[in-house]
């Protein structure tokens, strides 16, 4: 027996045509507001190395360690480490300089 010869089988529903690219991440897109403050958080929330991180993390961090090198030793200490990293990246003898 098979299912065109049950007489009770219920009728399939076309299925939706599969859309092309990425799948949504949002129901509704997002505004440029909502897009920035995400990834302003993101960027904010980055705990990758020093090595690994991306220029606009390590010049928050370098804002960071700005605003409160008066108050905290860490901040000092951090200070001169993101100095140097980004000597190294973009300096045209950074590079070699610095090893």
């Amino acid at each position: 027996m098979t299912m065109a010869d049950d007489g009770g089988s219920a009728e399939l529903e076309p299925a939706e045509p599969k859309r092309r690219g990425r799948p949504r991440l949002y129901a509704t897109p997002l505004s440029q507001a909502e897009r920035a403050k995400r990834y302003r958080k993101a960027r904010q929330w980055d705990e990758s190395s020093l090595d690994d991180c991306r220029d606009p993390v390590l010049m928050d961090r370098l804002s960071w360690a700005l605003k409160h090198k008066e108050t905290s030793e860490d901040a000092r200490a951090a200070l001169d480490i993101y100095l140097e990293e980004l000597v190294r990246r973009h300096h045209s003898k950074g590079k070699s300089a610095l090893k």
